[in-house]
This record gives structure tokens, sequence and C-alpha cells, in this order.
């Protein structure tokens, strides 16, 4: 009986094997598919607004403190808006691009699971659009901070912070948004309805439907680990608070608020559940290839 269980050790290790080259050979295509064309262009653009804003501000009033800059720039700009546009992007085209340019028939052939192609690709989006949101918020930083009277230290300790933040927040929206490109066919339309009523605007009302955007666990976390009080001619002056209704007069230690630990839970279940979901569903959908004829 040994004998004849001998011959299916060395096939699984062959499968094994060619299903983690095929994998790994996948994961550094998608990587370089982001990594070019025209898309890549349009999302260096948006990524370096920030930083040519705070350049503009800097050169032309001297008024506005670093804190400011960064709160606005970093804070309000970067997470709000640029962060879930360049996750739709990129995470919406994870299958439509392969449908789009026919080669989804290329990868369905080969012998790897569906589910574990999409699972593949979405980590390489994540990785690149995640790589990208390092080097530009360091790049934003550097713009606001270099050259002014803040310390090295300090400024280099918030960014450290915030280029976190901001990566959790791009992982969750990778996934958020890929699983939306396998529900619908306007995955952009959605995608872009739900950045500016959800994340946009609802995020920022005082009311329970933002427990269900990404945004509101971001500014939780980041509202307890850096301080955006700025010096005003009034006086001092919380910027985060205001802007975020986060109603510190009547509860200062945001006790009725989730917690750092339960923010940063929420957002990686959240992600891993939209990553488990998507990847179902790609394994269990039939994808029709564009032909001449439907064309």
């Amino acid at each position: 009986m040994s004998d004849a269980l001998q011959p299916a050790l060395p096939a699984n290790r062959s499968y094994a094997a060619t299903l983690a080259n095929g994998l790994s050979a996948l994961y550094a295509l998608t990587v370089r598919q982001h990594l070019h064309g025209k898309r890549w262009l349009v999302i260096s653009l948006l990524f370096s607004l920030p930083a040519a804003l705070a350049i503009l501000v800097r050169c032309t009033s001297s008024r506005v403190p670093p804190e400011g800059l960064e709160f606005m720039l970093a804070m309000m700009l970067m997470p709000q808006l640029l962060l879930p546009l360049v996750a739709l992007l990129y995470a919406s085209g994870i299958v439509d691009d392969e449908q789009e340019d026919q080669t989804i028939t290329y990868l369905l052939l080969r012998p790897l699971p569906r589910g574990a192609i999409y699972f593949v690709k979405l980590l390489a989006t994540v990785t690149t659009t995640v790589v990208l949101t390092l080097v530009f918020t360091a790049v934003t930083f550097a713009a606001i901070y270099i050259g002014s009277e803040t310390p090295a230290s300090e400024w280099l300790d918030r960014l450290v912070k915030t280029a976190g933040l901001h990566a959790l927040a791009m992982t969750a929206y990778c996934c958020l948004f890929g699983l939306v490109s396998l529900l619908t066919k306007r995955a952009l339309v959605v995608g872009v309805i739900y950045i500016a009523v959800i994340e946009g605007l609802l995020a920022n009302l005082p009311f329970g439907i933002r427990l269900i955007t990404v945004i509101y666990y971001t500014r939780l976390i980041a509202y307890r680990m850096l301080s955006y009080k700025v010096s005003t001619p009034r006086g001092e002056e919380d910027m985060a608070a205001e802007a975020w209704q986060l109603d510190v007069r009547n509860d200062p230690d945001l006790l009725l608020q989730p917690t750092t630990q339960t923010c940063v839970l929420v957002l990686l279940l959240g992600s891993v559940v939209c990553a488990v979901l998507a990847s179902w569903i790609c394994s269990h959908r039939e994808f029709h290839v564009k032909t001449p004829e439907k064309v």
C-alpha cells in the first residue's frame, strides 16, 4: 500500500511547485502592469498634488503653520479623496482589465484556481498602491516640513504614523473596490458615488452611518496618535475635532467611540472579508470574453 502512495507524493509536489510558480509569475506580471501605461501617469499626478499645494502655499504665505498644512493635505485631501480614488482606479481593474484586454481566457486556461488568481492579483494591487502611498506621503511631508522650524525627529515620527494609517486605509479600499468590481459592471460609477457621498459627505456628519466608512476608523486612530492643535489669533484650535465632528467637548477622551484596537481590527477584518468574498465570487463566475462579433 505504501508503494502505491509513493508516486502520488512527487505528483503533489509537482503540482504545488507549478501552482507556486504560476501565482508568483502572475503577481510579478500584475505589478508590472500597474506601473505602466496611462493609469500610472494619472496616479502619479494625483499623488503629487498635495506636495505641489504644500510648496505653493509655503511660497505664497508664511502665516500657515506646517501642522495646519499637514492636516489639510495629509489628513483631509489624501485620505478623503486621493486614497480611495487611487484604490478605485486600480482595484476596479483587477478582473475588468483582463476582460478588456481579452487576456482572461489565458489566465483561466492555466492550471490555477480562479479564487487564487483573484487573490494574487489583489495582493499585487495592494502592494503597488501601498508602496505608492508610502512614497508620496513621504514626499508630501518633505514638502511641508523641510526648511521649517519643526524638528526633523518630530515630523519624521508623525510621517511614520501617518504613512501607516494611509497604508491601512489603502488596503481596505482596495479590498472593498475589488469586491465592488465583481458585483457591478459600473464599478467606477458606483465607486465615485461611494467616495463622494459616503466617505466624503456622510463620514463628516455625526450619524451612525459613518460606522460603515473606512475614513471614520482611520480618523479615530489618527486623533488618538497625533495632535492637530494649532495656535491661532483666537487661541489654540483643535482642527481635527471640529472638522471630523468628534464631539470632544462632551466626550474628551472619546470613550463613546470605538477604541484604537477596535478600529484596526474592523479595518483588517473588513479587508479580509471583502477579499475572501470576492475570491469566492470569482471562483464561481463564468467570464465572457469580447469577440469581434460582440463588439
